[in-house]
């Protein structure tokens, strides 16, 4: 945990300035299609496709800095709170792209006591696991969602029928440098897994990968229980 804190600490940094100047950048570009728009409105009646252009243009723009402000909300301090896990995967499954092909299911998730953990960088977890999930099944296939809980634990299990992971890279694609299809989604930090991992970590849970290399993976994670709904 302290080596995750510390390589948390120096790549979050890193990552804040990036984005930090890339926001600014990037905020330039709707100004500008703004003023374009004005000052040739006359010209952009006639031509449409000019027209749609910079309005494309624009809507990218817009969407590039949501996406890094959402990122930039993971490298600043977490606040804890009390979570219904539920709500955040169904939060994360409505932010998620899913090909018609996959169909997703939440179990016993409804019933399940509150965690301590934030309920934005949970929504984050699942959202990564949900889109690495159709990644994998490319478009087709099954993801569930199952909730277990223990005296002091709650257990979540994200579950895909795509072709698994094999036993050899079950640790490896945790670590930061692994170079997976994860880290290729639109509106990530490109961390793939390790950024799950690490989130994780820092709201006091864990996540681990079970599979057989064949049948489809398995990802567990375990969240601390709220004090008071502990079982006695």
């Amino acid at each position: 945990k302290h080596w995750t804190a510390e390589t948390f600490a120096a790549v979050g940094d890193i990552s804040a300035n990036l984005l930090h100047n890339m926001n600014n950048k990037v905020g330039i570009i709707p100004v500008r299609v703004q003023a374009i728009q004005d000052k040739y409105r006359q010209m952009l009646e006639s031509d449409t496709y000019l027209t749609n252009s910079l309005a494309e243009i624009e809507r990218s723009a817009m969407a590039a800095m949501q996406i890094v402000q959402e990122n930039l909300s993971h490298l600043r301090p977490i606040r804890m709170e009390k979570i219904r896990i539920a709500s955040c995967v169904t939060d994360a499954i409505r932010g998620v792209q899913t090909p018609a092909g996959i169909k997703i299911n939440m179990q016993g998730l409804d019933g399940l006591p509150t965690v301590s953990a934030s309920g934005q960088s949970l929504t984050f977890v699942f959202r990564n696991l949900i889109e690495n999930a159709n990644v994998a099944m490319n478009g087709s296939g099954t993801i569930d969602s199952h909730g277990l809980a223990g005296p002091e634990w709650v257990g979540v299990s994200v579950i895909d029928n795509g072709p698994g992971i094999a036993p050899e890279l079950q640790d490896q694609i945790f670590e930061l440098n692994f170079s997976g299809r994860a880290g290729t989604q639109p509106g990530k930090l490109g961390f793939g897994l390790w950024w799950v991992k690490t989130l994780m970590t820092r709201i006091g849970g864990s996540v681990i990968v079970e599979s057989d290399g064949l049948h489809g993976a398995t990802f567990i994670l375990r969240l601390p229980r709220t004090d008071a709904e502990r079982a006695t």
